[in-house]
């Protein structure tokens, strides 16, 4: 959309909050949030829209009480894992996909496999697994919930889910992305246009693509401001799916899924109990991934 294309829907939508008119605010706000000339763009537009007070409400799932929840760690023979301060958030807090630097956060998945696929094991590989337990409700929002009527809100968010799940480049996804960039070749992002090939794409494929695009190692930094415009409306946290498993998106949910905890989502929970164990699995994470972008490009030849 051209500069001029942009004022106009930010002047619609100006008239319509002068106006007073609730639907056609909510029209027109989600015109604003989809004037973009690429998918890239509606991301940056959801974040700066965000940060000036225009929120974009996707949906908050409730995650009840006695909710088992998983984090894995890597296996170190000079770690106690026996020492409970071992199982509260990284005490540097490091910056990762939904975290700042200093910014305290719990990540934790739905289950065991989830965990696996995160860390990239290898098979043979030791790992130390812990669970916990919800101990009061928790609030989380996400990318999920589906508009009948309003197109825009779940085009927009099937989007700026696919962002937020994909791959980020480092050291122990090298098979991963050495396959990827293969498959999909250089992605730029005249490529990340085309709402209606995007939805027949089925969805694995947005989410690589946005991975593929990425060749730098800014990419949280674009992705913190996403999970933070989710949170300010849910403060315990986020909910979303590791691109490795079943993806929740818009109108699909998935009971395997990964979550972010903040701080006051961090105190909802409690560390029951850890088990060492050893990888037993005979594929790669890049094995099932592969297996999931090809059967479904095959399906959409059928």
């Amino acid at each position: 959309m051209s500069i001029e294309g942009q004022k106009a829907a930010i002047h619609r939508y100006l008239d319509a909050i002068q106006v007073g008119n609730q639907s056609e605010i909510t029209k027109t706000k989600y015109e604003l949030l989809c004037a973009a000339n690429n998918f890239f763009e509606l991301v940056v537009n959801y974040v700066a829209l965000s940060k000036n007070g225009i929120t974009y409400d996707f949906g908050r799932d409730r995650i009840p009480v006695g909710t088992k929840l998983y984090r894995i760690r890597r296996y170190n023979s000079q770690i106690d894992y026996s020492d409970i301060t071992q199982w509260a958030p990284p005490p540097s807090h490091p910056q990762n996909r939904a975290n700042a630097a200093g910014e305290e956060a719990l990540y934790l998945a739905s289950m065991e496999d989830v965990c696996i696929s995160e860390i990239h094991l290898k098979t043979g590989e030791k790992y130390v697994l812990a669970e916990y337990e919800v101990i009061e409700p928790l609030e989380v929002g996400g990318f999920l919930d589906i508009d009948r009527n309003n197109e825009l809100h779940n085009v927009a968010g099937i989007i700026l889910n696919a962002f937020i799940i994909a791959p980020s480049r480092n050291e122990l996804n090298q098979e991963l992305f050495s396959y990827l960039d293969n498959h999909y070749g250089k992605i730029t992002l005249d490529n990340l246009v085309g709402v209606k090939e995007m939805l027949a794409a089925g969805p694995f494929d947005l989410p690589m693509k946005f991975a593929v695009l990425n060749q730098k190692d800014q990419y949280y930094d674009v992705t913190n401001p996403v999970f933070h415009s989710l949170a300010h409306l849910t403060p315990d946290g986020v909910r979303y799916s590791s691109c490795f498993v079943p993806i929740g998106t818009v109108g699909i949910t998935s009971n395997a899924f990964n979550i972010v905890l903040y701080s006051s989502g961090i105190k909802k929970v409690r560390f029951k109990k850890y088990e060492i164990k050893t990888n037993s699995r005979t594929y790669s994470n890049t094995d099932f991934l592969k297996v999931l972008i090809e059967s479904g490009e095959e399906h959409d030849k059928t």
